[in-house]
């Protein structure tokens, strides 16, 4: 039933308040696709591409959901409960609607399209002859919609969407905890990976699918935290679930996964948590910190009085070398290097200290966030390690081995300058 409110002279019928599953959709590069085509074959486009939606988001059983179109190019879905529903049947609608537009996608019969799912609250008014709808939850369903181009996938949904389906459970993929922007609450954002979507062959072995999904959802927990169950996030360990998880997409499909990469790439950006990092996941509206080639510019008077067109260029601009710094952990107390042993590679500090040593004993210096060290050894008679460093503290570094240095010669330039100016500011302060 409407209730009657009135706004100043404008009489409003309000309805009651409603949960509801929304599936927001959006065509991909729906401004390219009609750039060149008359307003007559836009027309046409669009009246197909609705028409097909329909057809697919209407399923076999007869239930219609409310579909409107949106400014063109996106649609908007709602499923309501119908008697005796709950959530788990709107949730399970809703659900197996969009594998079924991402289906039709993959085989071409629509243009790619992104779908955000969220279960929430909408109230609804009529106002003369038209029926308005209400409520946060479609600013939230546009969110995941938006998201998707982040992590390269057709569909996202929240925790409850996926909490509350039944028939693609064992499909269900974790793909992270985010605040977006915009958004006050953090969300943990699912898939579905099967075949015929999201890059899985329709052939796809369903044993190795699985064994996919497993170690993908194993790490995602790792790296979001179980509060409850006393799970902390643990960055190294998930980062080597995501490299293994990542190999056997690669051995499955042909093609890496999009979402393993984003949370890798974060890791690398932020190798230890953020200490709200459990409450509020991966803060996608938050600055990124500069790149290791930005930093390592900074580092060395020498290097930036020496700096010229090609050292810019490789630490500004083409900074794909960056890839080949590993993330490493160690702990308070480890030896990471030893004098006089042939060097392993170059590291750079991105959090935490530690000391070196000579062969004494002695403490020759310490060294924290932003420092370069082992770089020395590359540049010496010897080509032997000339300190030992010992971690003072927990330490999340990245090195490069010796085998990626060698071969990149415009960051073997680089280090040698760096090199050249630890060395010549050693021999100042020998003389003092």
């Amino acid at each position: 039933m409407m209730e009657q409110v009135h706004k100043g002279s404008v009489s409003v019928e309000a309805g009651p308040k409603k949960e509801v599953v929304i599936l927001l959709s959006d065509m991909v590069q729906y401004s390219q696709r009609t750039s060149s085509m008359r307003p007559e074959e836009i027309r046409d486009f669009m009246i197909e591409y609705h028409e097909n939606i329909w057809k697919i988001i209407c399923d076999e059983n007869g239930a219609f959901p409310d579909i409107e179109p949106l400014a063109g190019d996106g649609a908007l879905i709602i499923f309501e409960k119908g008697h005796g529903e709950g959530r788990a049947e709107i949730c399970t609608r809703a659900v197996n609607a969009a594998v079924r537009m991402a289906s039709a996608i993959q085989a071409g019969r629509i243009p790619a399209t992104r779908m955000g799912l969220y279960l929430g609250d909408i109230i609804e008014a009529k106002l003369g002859d038209k029926l308005l709808k209400f409520g946060t939850s479609f600013a939230v369903a546009c969110r995941l919609e938006e998201l998707c181009g982040y992590f390269g996938t057709m569909i996202l949904m929240d925790r409850e969407v996926a909490r509350y389906q039944n028939d693609e459970t064992r499909y269900l993929l974790s793909i992270g905890k985010v605040t977006l922007q915009g958004l006050m609450h953090p969300m943990h954002v699912f898939s579905v990976y099967k075949p015929g979507i999201h890059n899985c062959p329709l052939d796809v072995n369903d044993a190795q699918l699985m064994e996919f999904i497993r170690m993908k959802n194993a790490a995602m927990e790792l790296f979001c935290g179980n509060s409850p169950m006393g799970l902390t996030p643990d960055f190294p360990a998930v980062r080597k679930k995501l490299l293994k998880a990542q190999k056997h997409f690669v051995e499955m499909t042909g093609q890496e996964d999009i979402g393993i990469d984003r949370i890798l790439e974060y890791i690398r950006e932020t190798p230890s948590p953020e200490s709200d990092f459990q409450k509020s996941g991966i803060k996608l509206a938050g600055r990124k910190r500069d790149s290791l080639g930005v930093r390592l510019f900074r580092l060395s008077q020498q290097l930036l009085r020496a700096m010229d067109q090609e050292f810019y260029h490789a630490l500004v601009d083409d900074t794909d070398w960056e890839r080949y710094f590993i993330l490493e952990w160690r702990r308070e107390g480890e030896v990471v290097v030893k004098i006089n042993e042939s060097p392993d590679g170059i590291y750079y500090i991105d959090s935490g200290t530690v000391e070196t040593f000579d062969d004494k004993g002695r403490l020759i210096a310490t060294l924290s966030d932003g420092n370069v060290f082992g770089e020395m050894a590359y540049f010496s008679k010897m080509k032997k390690r000339n300190a030992t460093v010992i971690a003072k503290t927990d330490l999340v570094m990245r090195r490069i081995s010796s085998e990626d240095f060698q071969n990149l010669p415009i960051i073997v330039k680089i280090f040698q300058r760096i090199a050249q100016g630890r060395s010549e500011r050693a021999t100042v302060l020998g003389h003092q």
